[in-house]
């Protein structure tokens, strides 16, 4: 468990979580660290929402620079994200993958969304926290997508368009900020914004009945606010999406910085678990 400063029977938890999981044919042990709000109670039912990093960073890192302990104990007390776990994976298998290339991040963001969320995280955190999901059975986890979130930051966003891509009937809210997604190629947003829309809305189109709603945002002054800017502006053009299932966030006076993507988290939240 990470030290909190203050820990109080009352007070919110964090703490760490191992699975296994593949890459390449080769296996790996990870660890992912998971946000218990005050007086979790596992005779509960919990809201989920996983959080992302962006290139170079990890899960503590990421959850330590946010300050996302603090960040998600005043939503609590806000009546926001109230009755809420939060989980901080990594999608690099361990530390030899880490590059300042981070094009050399986008098949590891793909694979992760591809196989290792559902296959592996999922069933390991919430085969052991309370949350809606009766079991971890990929029926149940299903059948509890309206209260499970995918969000992240950077390289951490453009998981989340993978994830919006290839598991939109586990998760119901994404919260892509300060990244686009690279489905078509890679910076595929403002190179190909229109291609990229249309292949994410073929997403909606396969399963109909599934409602969504995608949270984004990126500071005014992030560089990646254009690609951003350009992809939803094509995505609106088409009937799958709309400004009630597609938002778009500017945090003001922010650039591509860690306070972007809190920011964004608390201008959401109360939307999240609508």
């Amino acid at each position: 468990m990470l030290k909190d400063n203050v820990v109080k029977a009352d007070s919110s938890k964090t703490e760490v979580i191992s699975y296994q999981t593949t890459y390449r044919d080769k296996s790996y042990q990870k660890q992912a660290l998971v946000y218990l709000p005050a007086n979790y109670d596992a005779k509960k039912q919990y809201d989920i929402i996983y959080l992302l990093h962006g290139s170079t960073d990890s899960a503590r890192v990421f959850y330590q620079n946010g300050n996302f302990k603090r960040v998600f104990d005043q939503l609590a007390k806000k009546g926001k994200l109230k009755d809420t776990i939060a989980v901080f994976p990594t999608y690099y298998p361990d530390n030899s993958f880490v590059t300042t290339d981070y094009f050399k991040d986008d098949p590891l963001n793909e694979a992760f969304a591809q196989r290792e969320l559902v296959s592996d995280l999922l069933p390991a955190v919430e085969s052991k926290y309370s949350t809606y999901a009766k079991d971890t059975t990929k029926k149940q986890l299903r059948a509890s997508r309206d209260h499970r979130a995918f969000g992240g930051f950077s390289m951490g966003a453009i998981t989340t368009w993978y994830v919006f891509e290839k598991q939109l009937s586990y998760f119901s809210t994404y919260l892509p900020v300060a990244g686009d997604s690279w489905t078509i190629t890679e910076n595929g947003g403002g190179q190909a914004s229109r291609r990229t829309a249309k292949k994410l809305a073929q997403t909606v189109t396969k399963e109909p009945k599934l409602k969504y709603q995608i949270l984004a945002g990126v500071g005014e002054n992030d560089g990646t606010s254009s690609s951003m800017g350009s992809q939803l502006e094509a995505m609106r053009k088409l009937k799958a999406f709309d400004r009630k299932n597609l938002k778009y966030y500017q945090v003001a006076r922010q650039g591509h910085t860690i306070e972007a993507m809190v920011q964004s988290l608390e201008h959401y939240a109360d939307q999240i678990f609508k």
